[in-house]
């Protein structure tokens, strides 16, 4: 890398906070205290960190700090700091023309300059791996030279992660001693596990936002955040793991759901390393006893979507149209197991050479959705004579079992999935040889990946991606279970707010909501 790297603290102390921030917990105000253009948010998730780079709630963050490069509601690369870019068309260097007349919230200004300081900060993480320098040719204009043809600077950049801190806030050892971005709002108060508080940036590059004050209050149990909603003492909520809240809300006229695919999707890995699931005809016959589409409409009507492919719909046409689960279809997935000589017993189970047919599904008991789809998937296995056995575990406890492959089949979110582009999920995450949890990795699949990263036509990009999603989806090493919603409930008198397809960008459009 470019620079050198600088010690760097896993949390920032809420003591950095306490000169220019007050923390006294606040007095509950109900809707019809509050003045115009004041919007008040329950949320299960506190603020974390001041640092966009180290542990700040990502969705949150975008109100104080922005990037390079930023991703819109619909999930699409827009100017943020900078305002245009271009790449060379060998992909080795890469133009950026940054935005003129912007402060940072503390007045100081926003230059190529403050540029490289922030880059020096953020040396090591994955958004600048494969820059080998950086020029600034005037104050604002900033040229990336690469270490190799690389497509996806501007993807990269985008990550939120990458956003841009004033350098006067920047400490030696590269933590911050206060938040101070060029957002639409400034953090004003932070009482940790309670709530925070954002006020707006009248002189933000993008306008002057409509709502004045944006209040989080940390309401982690999501009936209890339908009941502040209920009662006017907040305005607006999230919908993560909430489906009872939603189905309670949803039919009620005050409120409203604001929904979009969201780019995350929740998977089931096969194990196929461990018999049962080593054998191909074994996979395809789980997928065809699965009717996810009905289970997905039934159980979790407003939270989650319909598998249609290898990744959400919001990546467009990365998303190859032909792969494809295996189609709901009982008789061939019997067929399937009656072909490798799975037979069914007197009880209904499957054996082979005396052994049933046992496997174990492993999910997060935390997560609403997938408790809820964990036993509607092993009835639909006992029906093909499968005895699927459950085990619901807790969230560092399902991490550590993916990492160790100590499972038969698991449940769990679609990660390594960062910005606009998915490349970073095969390379790094799964389905590479150099790659994180190694699902399924073959040299030809390798040799995909690998073409990806140095092609810089975007028509070729789409077909390697097409490629490399029907090689994967032909071995089955991984079946689709839902694309989640990004959801909001709140009241009908909130307009504008365009709620994003990003999991990261969830309240970015808030800047321009108003109450009517």
């Amino acid at each position: 890398m470019f620079f050198s790297s600088l010690p760097r603290k896993a949390l920032i102390g809420l003591c950095i906070l306490a000169a220019p921030l007050a923390f006294a917990r606040p007095r509950a105000e109900t809707g019809a205290e509050r003045p115009a253009q004041e919007l008040v948010i329950g949320d299960q998730f506190d603020l974390q960190s001041i640092d966009p780079a180290d542990g700040m709630l990502d969705d949150t963050q975008i109100l104080v700090y922005n990037g390079l490069v930023e991703i819109d509601s619909q999930f699409r690369q827009v100017p943020g700091l900078a305002e245009s870019w271009e790449m060379s068309p060998d992909g080795l260097t890469w133009t950026f023309h940054l935005r003129r007349n912007v402060r940072f919230h503390d007045g100081q200004p926003w230059n190529a300059q403050a540029a490289l300081v922030n880059f020096k900060r953020l040396d090591g993480y994955p958004g600048l791996s494969d820059t080998a320098s950086v020029d600034t040719p005037d104050d604002h204009t900033l040229v990336f030279h690469m270490k190799q043809p690389t497509y996806n600077l501007s993807s990269n950049l985008a990550r939120t992660m990458m956003s841009m801190v004033s350098p006067a806030a920047i400490n030696p050892d590269a933590s911050l001693s206060g938040a101070v971005g060029s957002g639409p709002y400034k953090l004003v108060k932070w009482d940790r596990n309670v709530e925070y508080v954002f006020e707006a940036n009248d002189d933000f590059w993008g306008g002057r936002p409509n709502l004045r004050k944006i209040t989080f209050k940390v309401i982690t149990d999501a009936q209890a955040r339908a009941s502040a909603l209920e009662s006017a003492e907040i305005d607006m909520m999230s919908g993560y793991q909430s489906l009872a809240a939603v189905k309670r809300l949803m039919n009620d006229s005050r409120f409203q759901i604001i929904k979009r695919v969201q780019n995350t999707s929740a998977v089931i890995f096969y194990n196929t390393n461990r018999a049962p699931l080593d054998n191909l005809p074994v996979r395809q016959a789980i997928g065809h006893a699965l009717d996810l589409p009905s289970m997905v409409n039934n159980l979790l009507p407003g939270l989650a979507s319909p598998p249609e492919g290898f990744f959400s719909p919001a990546y467009g046409d990365l998303v190859n149209p032909s792969v494809r689960n295996p189609q709901f279809d009982t008789s061939r997935a019997m067929a399937l197991l009656d072909q490798q000589g799975w037979i069914r017993g007197s009880d209904g189970i499957r054996r082979k050479n005396g052994a049933p047919l046992v496997i174990t599904l492993t999910y997060g008991a935390a997560n609403t959705e997938d408790s809820l789809l964990a036993p509607v998937i092993q009835d639909s296995l006992k029906n093909i004579g499968v005895d699927l056995r459950l085990n619901p575990v807790e969230g560092a406890a399902l991490d550590d079992i993916q990492e160790t492959k100590n499972y038969d089949m698991i449940l769990t979110g679609q990660s390594f999935i960062p910005t606009d582009d998915p490349s970073f999920n095969y390379q790094r995450g799964y389905w590479h040889s150099g790659s994180y949890y190694k699902i399924y990795t073959t040299p030809s699949l390798d040799s995909l990946i690998d073409q990806l990263t140095v092609t810089m036509d975007t028509a070729k990009r789409r077909d390697l991606h097409w490629a490399i999603q029907k090689e994967i989806m032909d071995y089955a090493p991984t079946l689709m279970v839902y694309h989640r919603n990004s959801i909001r409930l709140a009241k009908r008198n909130i307009k504008n707010f365009d709620i994003s397809s990003g999991c990261w960008h969830i309240n970015r459009a808030l800047k321009d909501a108003v109450i009517e």
